[in-house]
């Protein structure tokens, strides 16, 4: 496959770029791509045109010419230079920032001619132009500049032998120029760059590359490429040379040059797989206003049939935008066979129908009246869809990434529920009011009795801790109601009231206690004929209290960055009493939650904090909290008093909890929570996580990522991703995924790589599923990456 990465010429922004696909590999089932790069709607959407089935996205080339406009768009406007030869005068191209020239001689000619000799700097706040000779004809309004002309802007330069600029007409050209573009790496050359026009620029012998030296390793050249901003650009015998020989020639091209989000057709896709056949896409990109964009996918699979697929992304404000997405297979021609050793690893469910499809949105909306809208949408036709369509264009990595993009995840390709949620949420000073509805639609086995509860219809109500009257007692209380649907099973209603009483006391300054009541009222009653009580009711009273103090310590330190320490300590004794009433009531038939047991229990814990003070070389001050500390334990008061059966032992002490999060560095992030049994002596449960990013010479990093997890039932997995640079640019890295409780692998993969000034290439195989992938990358810096598999 072949995958071109983003952004090419300088400063453009590019939504999607991709190219023809060839899939390779030793047992294909799946037609595999990664997923597209996606940016907000205010970033460049280009249409794509071609020609000898040559295909290019036009934003590449318009980042450069963007910065050859601003170049010849210098204001040059006459000196007001008194008789004497002052070598310091200023030209008014801005008010707030003057242009400002000096030289080492200075002079006004007759006929309007102002000639600037030797060591001429022509300057404004980060703009520089340097040059050994400046005329400027005030009659004739052509300005030119010879002699080592070097244009500075930021890190950008840009050089030349010399130039001729009319601005009369805004015409010029600049002979034998080169860009440097310090963003992006690029070098772009030209024996001649010219404005013919308003908005043409003609560009002669023109070379682009990422590579140092005066032999790049790699380099796009062409003839002549004429362009009109915001119009359509020509590229004349263009051709992709390695050193100095051309592999790729191109003859002719025309591309658009423009600077907005444009409608048009997008790059294609192309592959092949034993699942689908020959695979190919066509999507089109329509910009519907500043705000809207939609882009149209039709896809053929000669062995499925012609599906269709639509993405619409919006963006209202800062904090409202959304993306729909919607893929569509009419008649799937391909039926599934349980026989077939790749169709039964699928999944091992049947499946009857040839409709395929696959709905997901995310959307974040601020409503009238401070509400916020929170809305996911997750809907799929059958439980074979993800994992038979996940590894191409509209699988599991979809476009775009909504995870990524709003920050909240999709169920895993193999969880057995797809869940779609709306919450509307009205947060005040004093409250807080939600309304919220969720449906979770079951695709683990289609055959199965769907008992699932959905609940379809939610609202809670918070009152925020107020004092009663003015007295220190503290009022809150917490209402919800929820009605629950199901297929098959009962249907019902629940309504939960919680008012809770609460009366901070301090005993001096590090001393808090925190004594509460709370009483809680659940009313649940059924729409139809259920086995279970229609009607049921139960009341729960709960009372404890919170004994706090803070401990803290300042130590004055100097390593490194950090100047001061802070240890904070909280020890924390609670109790907690519930006692639930109504006990010969039948257990709740939708809500296992509501299910409480009596409590009678008391915990300590102490809670560690230590924060770093760092101060850097200029003087600015941060704050980093460099570990935390946690440990729990809990002590039930009934299991002590319980009676015992002969050689029955009591266990009042709950498994000793563990919390410690270590992150000294930006480099370093530690997590890792774990239960000990003191009566079985052995940790019950785990967590394990340690990310390392080590910085190595030529801004390279070595990356290591590790984790652990063991819970009570037996699960056991851990996973680890390594990548490390080796000598002379050289690097190797693995991962692996392993399920230590059924001792295999769930998937692992190898790679060696490359990587020099401008160029790299690794070769890598994956293992997942029994089947095995080989894969190479060669990635172009400013080109993106290059894949074969």
């Amino acid at each position: 496959m072949i995958r071109a990465g983003a952004g090419i010429f300088g400063r453009c922004r590019l939504t999607r770029l991709h190219a023809f696909v060839w899939h390779v590999k030793l047992k294909p089932r799946h037609t595999d791509v990664p997923p597209k790069a996606y940016t907000r709607i205010s970033s460049f959407q280009q249409p794509m045109y071609r020609y000898l089935g040559i295909y290019i996205q036009g934003a590449y080339l318009s980042g450069t010419l963007l910065w050859i406009v601003f170049l010849f768009s210098l204001s040059w406007t006459p000196l007001a230079v008194a008789e004497d030869s002052s070598s310091e005068r200023f030209l008014p191209g801005n008010e707030d920032a003057p242009w400002q020239i000096t030289a080492e001689s200075i002079t006004y000619k007759a006929e309007g001619i102002i000639v600037a000799e030797g060591e001429v700097v022509i300057h404004q706040t980060d703009q520089t132009l340097y040059a050994q000779k400046a005329t400027y004809n005030v009659n004739t309004g052509i300005a030119e500049v010879s002699g080592d002309v070097r244009f500075e802007y930021g890190k950008d330069i840009f050089t030349g032998k010399q130039g001729t600029f009319h601005l009369k007409n805004q015409t010029g050209k600049i002979d034998n120029a080169r860009l440097f573009l310090a963003e992006n790496h690029f070098y772009i050359t030209g024996e001649v760059v010219e404005k013919i026009g308003p908005d043409t620029y003609l560009i002669k012998n023109c070379e682009v590359t990422t590579c140092d030296g005066a032999k790049p390793d790699w380099s796009i050249s062409t003839v002549e490429m004429e362009v009109t901003i915001e119009g359509y650009g020509t590229v004349k015998h263009a051709s992709f040379r390695i050193r100095e020989k051309p592999v790729l020639y191109l003859p002719y091209l025309i591309f658009p040059a423009k600077t907005k989000r444009q409608s048009g057709l997008l790059p294609p896709r192309m592959g092949s797989s034993t699942l689908n056949g020959v695979d190919v896409e066509l999507p089109f990109f329509w910009a519907i206003s500043d705000q809207t964009d939609a882009s149209f996918y039709q896809r053929y699979m000669s062995k499925r049939g012609y599906m269709q697929g639509v993405e619409f992304r919006y963006v209202a404000d800062e904090n409202s935008e959304g993306t729909v997405l919607f893929d569509i297979l009419s008649r799937d021609k391909k039926d599934k066979d349980l026989n077939d050793p790749d169709d039964a690893e699928i999944t091992p469910f049947s499946r009857t129908n040839d409709t395929r499809y696959w709905l997901r949105s995310k959307a974040d909306q601020d409503l009238p009246l401070d509400i916020t809208t929170r809305l996911d949408i997750d809907y799929v036709s059958d439980q074979d869809y993800l994992r038979e369509f996940e590894t191409f264009v509209y699988g599991f990595e979809a476009r775009p990434d909504l995870v990524e993009e709003f920050g909240r995840p999709l169920e895993d390709k193999r969880h057995p529920f797809r869940t779609s949620r709306v919450r509307f949420s009205r947060d005040q000073d004093a409250y807080s009011i939600q309304a919220a509805s969720s449906y979770s639609q079951t695709v683990g086995n289609p055959d199965a009795e769907d008992k699932t509860a959905q609940p379809l219809a939610g609202l809670s109500f918070t009152f925020l801790p107020e004092k009663v009257m003015k007295s220190p007692l503290q009022l809150t209380l917490n209402s919800n109601y929820d009605y629950i649907w199901r297929k098959t099973g009962p249907k019902g209603h629940s309504l939960s009231v919680t008012p809770e009483l609460a009366m901070p006391l301090w005993f001096g300054r590090h001393l808090e206690f925190e004594p509460f009541f709370r009483y809680t009222y659940d009313l649940l009653w059924s729409d139809g004929d259920v086995e279970s009580t229609d009607r049921q009711t139960k009341s729960v009273y709960e009372a404890g209290g919170n004994l706090i103090t803070n401990l803290e310590r300042m130590y004055d330190i100097d390593w490194r960055s950090a100047k001061r320490l802070k240890h904070q300590i909280r020890p924390i004794l609670s109790y907690n009493y519930l006692v639930p009433q109504d006990k010969e009531d039948a257990s709740p038939w939708f809500v296992a939650t509501d299910a409480e047991e009596r409590t009678n229990r008391i915990a300590f814990s102490i809670e560690n904090f230590l924060d770093a003070r760092l101060e850097t070389k200029k003087g600015d001050v941060q704050y980093r909290q460099w570990a935390t500390l946690t440990l729990t334990q809990g002590y039930d008061i009934d299991e002590a008093r319980r009676d015992t059966k002969p050689g029955e032992d009591r266990r009042p002490f709950e498994p000793l909890s563990a919390s410690m999060r270590v992150q000294p560095f930006a480099g370093i992030d530690f997590l890792g929570t774990a239960k000990w049994d003191h009566y079985d002596h052995k940790i019950t449960s785990a967590d394990v996580s340690l990310v390392l990013t080590v910085k190595r010479s030529g801004d390279r990093r070595d990356y290591f990522k590790f984790d652990y997890q063991f819970d009570e039932a037996g699960q056991e997995s851990i996973n680890y991703w390594i990548d490390v640079n080796l000598a002379h640019g050289f690097s190797a890295g693995t991962s692996l995924k392993r399920d230590l409780d059924a001792n295999e692998n769930v998937s692992n993969s190898y790679w060696l790589g490359y990587q020099s000034q401008c160029w790299g290439v690794k070769l890598a195989t994956r293992f997942e599923d029994d089947e095995t992938e080989v894969s190479l990358l060669f990635n172009l810096l400013g080109l993106g990456d290059f894949k074969a598999r």
